[in-house]
C-alpha cells in the first residue's frame, strides 16, 4: 500500500512539473509568474501599470546561452524593480527547471528601467524579459 501511495505521489509531482513546462507563446502565460507575484504582493505587473517600465538606453547584447541552455525556444525572466526602476532580483518564470547563471543574472540586473507608475505614483514592479529563437 505504501508503495502505491509513494508511486502516486511521484506521478502527481512529475505531471505537475510537466504541466508547468508545456510550451507557451508568451511570457505573460509563464506558469511560475503567479508564484513570483505572491512573493512580492506590493509589486505591480509592469504591463498593467498606467505608465509601464521601459529600459533606459539600449539593451546589452545578451548571451545566446540563456535560451540555448534552457532547451526551450522561449525563456522568460521576471525582473523585480524597486519604485525607482532599479533591478533588485531576476528569476526564470519559464521553463520551470531552468535558472540563470550568475553572469547572466548580473547582465539582466544591469539594465536600468524607468519606474512603473500607478495613479501618478511610482511603484515597485515586475517586468518580464523574453529570450527566444527567431
Amino acid at each position: 500500500m505504501l508503495k502505491i501511495v509513494v508511486a502516486a505521489a511521484f506521478l502527481l509531482t512529475a505531471n505537475s512539473a510537466l504541466a508547468r513546462d508545456r510550451p507557451i507563446q508568451s511570457c505573460e502565460k509563464a506558469p511560475l509568474l503567479a508564484e513570483i507575484q505572491k512573493r512580492v504582493p506590493d509589486h505591480v505587473i509592469g504591463e498593467s501599470a498606467d505608465v509601464k517600465p521601459a529600459p533606459v538606453g539600449k539593451l546589452p547584447a545578451f548571451p545566446r546561452g540563456i535560451w540555448m541552455r534552457s532547451g526551450s525556444s522561449l525563456t522568460c525572466v521576471v525582473v523585480a524593480l524597486d519604485a525607482a526602476g532599479t533591478p533588485q532580483d531576476a528569476v526564470v518564470s519559464y521553463p520551470s527547471r531552468f535558472a540563470l547563471t550568475e553572469q547572466e543574472k548580473q547582465m539582466v540586473l544591469s539594465v536600468q528601467w524607468t519606474p512603473a507608475q500607478v495613479g501618478g505614483q511610482a511603484r515597485p514592479s515586475l517586468v518580464s524579459m523574453d529570450f527566444q529563437t527567431r
